[in-house]
């Protein structure tokens, strides 16, 4: 079955993503973490909970302390990443460099067909990415999905930062870039194959 974004259903369906709470044996470490990278600003410091938010909600992330007497690991399973979608590829751009100088790297850069993204890792481990999406609409967006090559490689071409930074501050146009990488199908099979010998 080849991927492809449904027309919305008639039932009943959150309106939009809310929050997302993390635990941490320093949540105040976390806040000015989450704050510096989105931009974000404190709704409340508490010893119970404390929350921040970048827009009109009370809360986009909140932070829990640690359990008394609960060992702090990241687990096999659970949350991968969250990801947190940005205006333009010029304030990915903007963020990327702004954090670079606060000593904040990402950890890796992907053109993923649907997106182009940077991931970075908290102070505690989780990894969040910050993405811009490729298509303008959902007409777009299926039109292709029904290629065939996200199906091959959902997880796209890996991109350096830096030269994608540089392409954006040089004015190459962001319709220009925003767009599936021409080596998207097969770039996958020939990493693992170049890993491999196969």
């Amino acid at each position: 079955m080849t991927a492809h974004v449904p027309v919305l259903n008639e039932e009943i369906h959150p309106r939009a993503f809310a929050h997302v709470v993390f635990r941490s044996v320093d949540p105040d470490r976390l806040v000015d973490w989450y704050c510096q990278v989105l931009g974000a600003h404190v709704v409340l410091r508490h010893p119970m909970i404390s929350f921040i938010t970048w827009d009109h909600t009370q809360d986009r992330i909140a932070f829990v302390p640690l359990r008394t007497g609960q060992e702090p690991k990241r687990g096999k399973v659970g949350v991968d990443h969250v990801a947190f979608e940005m205006e333009s590829l010029a304030e990915l751009v903007a963020t990327f460099r702004r954090l670079g100088a606060e000593g904040i790297e990402p950890i890796r850069c992907f053109n993923h067909g649907v997106a182009t993204s940077m991931y970075y890792r908290d102070p505690d481990g989780n990894e969040i990415e910050l993405t811009v999406d490729h298509f303008p609409n959902v007409d777009d967006l299926n039109a292709w999905l029904a290629s065939g090559d996200f199906d091959e490689n959902p997880a796209g071409v890996a991109l350096d930062a830096g030269a994608l930074a540089a392409q954006v501050e040089s004015g190459v146009d962001e319709a220009t870039l925003l767009r599936p990488d021409p080596a998207h199908r097969t770039w996958l099979a020939d990493m693992m194959r170049d890993r491999t010998g196969r």
